[in-house]
């Protein structure tokens, strides 16, 4: 007795036909030769060499992303210590340019221009009558 079995229409085997004629995997085992390096009888890797290659470019993708946020993460580290340095700076130079502005800092600075400071002498008090003026 027979088997039942679906009958495919034409079209259907045509372009499976065609789909697998232009597929990578073909076209690199008649390029380099894969069968070669597989085995005829272990026909898996060059069947699905197209995922394999997708996976692969995925992967070294991944890594170089990965890559350039290490380097990100070490830029923005090194530009966090180099603006802690300046503001400490900053604050250090804010605080000599406060101290410099005291009275008593300046009489220092001027007394070896031969300047004295007059608070060391009561002020003289000017007395001017009204009528000679």
């Amino acid at each position: 007795m027979a088997k039942n079995t679906f009958k495919q229409p034409e079209r259907v085997a045509k372009q499976k036909k065609q789909r697998r004629q232009i597929r990578l995997a073909s076209w690199l085992n008649d390029f380099i030769g894969l069968d070669r390096l597989f085995g005829e009888d272990n026909a898996w890797p060059i069947r699905h060499i197209d995922r394999i290659l997708w996976v692969t470019f995925l992967l070294i993708i991944y890594i170089g992303l990965n890559h350039n946020a290490e380097r990100l993460v070490r830029r923005i580290q090194r530009t966090k210590t180099q603006v802690d340095e300046l503001r400490s700076q900053a604050t250090v130079l804010q605080a000599d340019y406060n101290l410099s502005g005291k009275q008593s800092e300046l009489s220092k600075r001027v007394a070896a221009l031969g300047l004295t400071d007059s608070s060391l002498t009561p002020p003289h008090k000017l007395v001017v009558k009204i009528d000679e003026h």
